[in-house]
């Protein structure tokens, strides 16, 4: 991606001249940004040139369009010349004729710094969709044939579930004319129960399914209640008539027909080309047209949480004229999926971009969340002023000149640009659009563009009338290509392998490799060795220095197979991979490798002890080596429970021979007092003996009982002392030496 997009020039009011290029880094879009400007303002011409630019970068653009000037984008002439322009002229009232407007065009661009040749690359390089839900002069888009759970949906999320779910079914109620209230409308906790209930059970559901369940739930009870007392059979026979109604009607099988909600379709490059995808909703009531726009945005974030992590711009979302969809006060369908998104896009690399002629119209925590404002011309000093003070609230925005000032200084196609990432506002005045800036184009004009091959094919080697591809592109390696023919491109010294992770009908090309790595744990301290194999995307790299920017994939040698379907389509490489190969890389690979094997090992400070990769904290804390006053204290207690061991096993010989002593005593005492002749008793002797013996043996006990609990104490003392306390153990990066780091083998595979 370039570094920056070319959007105008800096603009000095004072001299109404204009100053050096104004240039905006696409990464900054990952913090979203608001375009707002009355009518007549240029915020849509500001608008088409950033998506222009991102569309040159080959950052793919979702446009959703109410007001019909967004498919403007799709008449980008690539020669300029007045033919090209004649057939958008002739439904006007512009009195200029195609070579005047031709020209006009050429030299309006050309005040730019933008020639031919440019708009011919620009044109060559993108390609552009026109979905159009509910009508078939574009692309139909199918909204409601299919109501099962989406594929790339995780039932586990409840919350996102359930967003799903609230989507789908706001919408077919709005259709019937009934209110969605999730607390006060029986038919929205009816059609919702029913639809929660066949997700989580994997059952697939549609129109005509859902009719069928109306009469006949399969469930018994609604929240507390019996489902008859909730809503009675009679009752749910009118909800069913009413949805029946829907798939009978003739005019809604548009709504079921066409392209599915598709992000990794609408974000994946075909033939080559970085797609605009419009959804085009000038057609539609508003009723229709909140809910086409909910369920997309309810479906972007279900597919954004699907992707990984990053921080550069993946994708741009652009909505113009978002008025009434984020309201800072009412909640229609479409707010709650909006904030989401401006909370938590960033974190995918997904920009939103939002249209609107005033930001009162927007709610204040979602302009909280933006960090490019590109203010235009406004009506009133009033309005002038709610828009500084919105600045400074939502971004804390502070600049030596005064910003009511500066926005006054707006006229048409003049903006402030406030960047978060920049020290301090500036004003621009907006380029030229490579664009005929036409004006909103009708249904019959856009089945005119249908009509005339210039669109994007719903999906490749699909007719118009079937719905678009669902496969999934292969994880961290940008986008897949369907390029024609289905062969792979030869790649010098290189002999593709192929492996079938998705089961995808598009392949993207990755670079394999293994490697050993020899790691040393400290100065001095021992050393061990892994292999490890992983693959890198190399099909949408600007230079080879990006090679290990890419999130790797794990791919094991025995998915390797050397054929491939003979329908699979291939991503394009880079030109330098095409003429060098995979040697290409190998200056990257032998500077960088080193640090993408880095591992992570637990670390004993306190007896310097590393553990072994992959080992957890009980095994290292078996291992740690005592240090010498560990050693000399165990040492120390094991000498005196060695000494208390021999004092009991000596006192309880002694307790048995007092015992033994005791009893001879009594036996003696007793024979002495009694005739054992005559059986006459005899003056009582030897008593005291006995007594004597006695105490002798329970002093005997006392002691033994006294050294069992020292010795259970100094037992209790060396366990203590044997255990680790692995709360200290810290975690250490290992990096392999350079000269430690051995590539075993290099392979371009093509993953699908």
């Amino acid at each position: 991606m370039p570094d920056s997009l070319y959007l105008g020039k800096t603009f000095a009011p004072a001299s109404e001249s204009l100053g050096e290029a104004f240039k905006l880094d696409p990464d900054d879009l990952t913090t979203h940004g608001l375009v707002v400007g009355m009518t007549g303002s240029g915020k849509t011409g500001l608008s088409t040139v950033l998506i222009e630019e991102l569309l040159g970068a080959g950052t793919p653009v979702i446009a959703i369009d109410p007001k019909g000037d967004l498919v403007n984008l799709a008449l980008a002439f690539a020669n300029l010349a007045p033919e090209q322009f004649a057939p958008w002229l002739e439904s006007t009232s512009d009195p200029e004729s195609p070579e005047t407007v031709a020209r006009r065009w050429r030299e309006g661009l050309a005040d730019w710094q933008i020639d031919q040749p440019a708009v011919a690359a620009y044109v060559a390089a993108h390609g552009v969709r026109i979905l159009t839900p509910g009508s078939e002069s574009g692309e139909p888009l199918n909204v409601l044939n299919s109501l099962s759970a989406p594929s790339d949906i995780d039932l586990g999320d409840t919350e996102a579930v359930r967003e799903e779910i609230d989507s789908i079914v706001s919408g077919l109620l709005g259709f019937i004319d009934i209110e969605a209230d999730p607390v006060a409308s029986r038919e929205y906790i009816l059609l919702f129960t029913i639809l929660e209930n066949a997700w989580n059970a994997g059952q697939p559901m549609d129109l005509v399914t859902l009719v069928g369940l109306v009469a006949s739930p399969a469930i018994d009870k609604v929240g507390a209640l019996p489902l008859e007392m909730f809503y009675p059979q009679k009752d749910r026979m009118a909800l069913m008539m009413r949805l029946n109604n829907l798939v009978a009607s003739p005019p809604f099988e548009a709504w079921r027909t066409g392209a599915d909600i598709d992000f990794d379709a609408w974000t994946s490059p075909v033939a080559g080309k970085t797609p605009l995808t419009i959804i085009y909703t000038a057609h539609l009531d508003d009723r229709e047209r909140m809910f086409v726009t909910t369920l997309l945005l309810t479906r972007l974030i279900t597919w954004m949480r699907n992707q990984p992590g990053r921080d550069s711009l993946r994708c741009l979302l652009y909505m113009d004229e978002v008025f009434g969809y984020f309201p800072p006060v009412a909640e229609p369908p479409s707010k709650r999926p909006l904030l989401t998104l401006l909370k938590q896009a960033r974190a995918y690399g997904v920009g939103v971009l939002l249209a609107t002629q005033n930001p009162v119209d927007i709610d204040y925590k979602g302009l909280a969340n933006m960090g490019l404002w590109a203010i235009g011309r406004l009506q009133t000093p009033q309005d002038q002023a709610r828009v500084a003070s919105g600045i400074r609230e939502a971004l804390e925005a502070s600049g030596s000149e005064d910003l009511e000032t500066l926005i006054g200084n707006a006229r048409k196609r003049v903006f402030l640009i406030h960047d978060v990432h920049r020290k301090e506002p500036v004003l621009i005045h907006s380029r030229w659009a490579m664009s005929y800036l036409r004006g909103p184009l009708t249904r019959d004009e856009i089945r005119r563009l249908r009509d005339s091959g210039s669109l994007l094919s719903p999906a490749a080697g699909q007719s118009p009338a079937a719905p678009a591809s669902t496969t999934a592109t292969p994880p961290a390696g940008g986008a897949a290509a369907t390029p024609a023919p289905s062969i792979a491109p030869a790649i010098p010294g290189a002999r593709p392998q192929f492996a079938n992770l998705h089961g995808g009908a598009s392949a993207t090309a990755y670079v394999w490799l293994k490697l050993r790595a020899r790691y040393k744990q400290g100065r001095g301290g021992n050393s061990f060795q892994r292999e490890l194999a992983f693959a890198l995307p190399c099909s949408n790299l600007s230079s080879v220095t990006e090679l290990f920017e890419g999130t790797p994939i794990e791919i094991e040698e025995s998915a390797f197979s050397a054929a491939a379907p003979a329908s699979l389509a291939y991503a394009d490489v880079p030109d330098y991979v095409l003429s060098k190969g995979l040697k290409a890389f190998d200056v990257t690979i032998r500077d960088r490798l080193d640090d993408q094997v880095a591992v992570e090992v637990l670390y004993d400070p306190v007896s310097r002890t590393y553990g072994e990769f992959g080992e957890d904290e009980t095994v290292l804390a078996m291992r740690i080596p005592r240090v010498a006053s560990e050693r000399k204290k165990r040492q120390a207690i094991e000498s005196r429970l060695a000494k208390k061991r021999s004092d009991l096993a000596i006192k309880s010989q002694e307790i048995s021979g007092r015992r033994m002593e005791k009893w001879a005593s009594i036996g003696t005492s007793i024979l002495s007092n009694i005739n054992i002749f005559t059986g006459r008793k005899r003056t009582v002797t030897g008593v005291g003996g006995v007594l004597s013996k006695n105490r002798m043996e329970q002093t005997a006990r006392d002691r033994k009982e006294r050294l069992e609990a020292e010795i259970a104490e100094l037992e209790q003392q060396l366990a203590e002392l044997n255990d680790i306390d692995t709360s200290r153990f810290e975690t250490r990066t290992l990096k392999p030496a350079r000269a430690d780091v051995s590539e075993l083998r290099r392979e371009l595979v093509w993953v699908y």
